[in-house]
């Protein structure tokens, strides 16, 4: 039986005349939960076939730029720092990051936009249905209570809960969104509860977050598959070392995203969150020259509870650019790991001597993968109230204008 289903044989048995309430209460609380319990079982396995086929898709992808990948390595390797006639390190330096971009973007548009545009759809939806819902409710107050033309009153209070109800189901897709991004950290071995979850969707880097979680599962999912090549490849050196070559590949894609993150927060989001205060601090001041010539009591008033919010929006955005730098500083750290590890992967592949040992160190990869998530992840302090909230908003969309 489908939902629809269901649901229909629930009308029906509320129509019935003669049942007795409690009877049918229990009966639907009991369908409800049975019912309830085989769509989550039947949501858990489709999200599952959904993830391994995604990655099906991922992996078709990108195998032609690790590929790419691998053979710019190994050329560049014995390539001169610097040349004019020839490639030197560099120009192999850039070849390879517009590869880790291509393959970045493979494994992160689809996944990123989801979380997003999902939300940002029904919220928008959710204020056409407000702004509907004004007008009914400012058109109430004028209608006829009983007409056969025009809208009654008791018209205008159906369309109303109409309207609510909609709004209801919205807000609750909104929930289920949240709850999916929350099981896809906790696959990484990342708790956050929903409301450290708004706070990532609210704030600036709230993409940059999501996108080296997803970047950190979907590594590890490419770690396993390359361990299955090199088992089947049955240890042939020549193979163990392309392999090899793909697992380095991963942990430069790691260091990019995490020195792009970096970057980001250096000269973008700060410069632009300092560029807010220094204009906060300028009103203040021009606020508080007003409020010292003004001799009207209650325009003095007005401008006291200016400079009070304006006193909060200043502290708030200066709360916001300290969580960014605290960020920042983890990133830093997650990095330092990141540089360990690929220093090791680099001289190994180098050396290639045995490939038994080279997928000893492949398969340690997802271990340090999982740490590094968890260690880069910052520090998300939940609103302390929808003010604080709603500033936070407000900033955030203010440094992703110029984006």
């Amino acid at each position: 039986m489908n939902l629809s289903h269901f649901l229909a044989s629930i009308l029906c048995m509320a129509t019935l005349a003669n049942a007795d309430i409690s009877t049918l209460v229990d009966t639907v609380y009991d369908k409800l939960k049975h019912e309830g319990s085989k769509i989550y079982d039947s949501t858990v396995d489709d999200n599952v076939s959904l993830k391994k086929r995604r990655f099906t898709q991922v992996w078709t992808e990108i195998l032609p730029e690790y590929s790419d990948g691998v053979k710019l390595l190994s050329e560049s390797l014995d390539a001169p720092d610097s040349a004019w006639f020839e490639k030197d390190k560099l120009d192999y330096k850039k070849d390879i990051e517009e590869i880790l971009d291509n393959i970045l973007k493979s494994i992160t548009n689809d996944d990123i936009l989801s979380y997003k545009v999902e939300i940002r759809s029904k919220k928008a939806k959710i204020k056409e249905l407000k702004d509907e819902l004004t007008i009914c409710r400012e058109k109430r107050v004028g209608a006829p209570d009983d007409s056969l033309i025009y809208t009654s009153k008791s018209g205008y209070d159906r369309k109303i809960k109409n309207i609510n109800d909609e709004i209801a189901i919205l807000e609750n897709d909104i929930t289920q969104i949240k709850l999916r991004l929350t099981r896809d950290f906790a696959k990484n071995g990342i708790k956050l509860s929903p409301e450290q979850i708004e706070v990532l969707l609210t704030r600036v880097d709230g993409d940059d977050i999501i996108r080296m979680t997803i970047t950190i599962d979907t590594l590890n999912q490419i770690t396993e598959q390359i361990l299955r090549l090199m088992k089947d490849s049955k240890e042939d050196l020549t193979q163990a070392k392309r392999y090899y070559g793909m697992s380095l590949i991963s942990w430069r894609l790691v260091l990019y995203v995490q020195q792009k993150y970096i970057d980001k927060v250096d000269n973008q989001f700060i410069p632009k969150i300092e560029h807010i205060i220094e204009q906060s601090n300028k009103i203040r001041k021009e606020t508080s020259l007003l409020y010292e010539d003004e001799k009207d009591d209650t325009k003095k008033a007005i401008y006291r509870k200016n400079m009070h919010i304006q006193a909060d929006s200043n502290q708030i955005s200066t709360q916001y650019k300290a969580q960014l730098i605290l960020s920042k500083n983890k990133m830093e750290k997650a990095k330092k790991l990141t540089i360990s590890n690929l220093k090791v992967v680099r001289n190994t592949y180098r050396t290639v001597s045995l490939s038994s040992e080279l997928y000893t160190v492949i398969a340690q990869s997802q271990e340090v993968f999982d740490r590094i998530a968890k260690i880069q992840m910052p520090d998300i302090v939940p609103f302390e109230n929808i003010q604080v909230k709603r500033k936070y908003q407000e900033i955030t969309n203010r440094l992703m204008r110029d984006k």
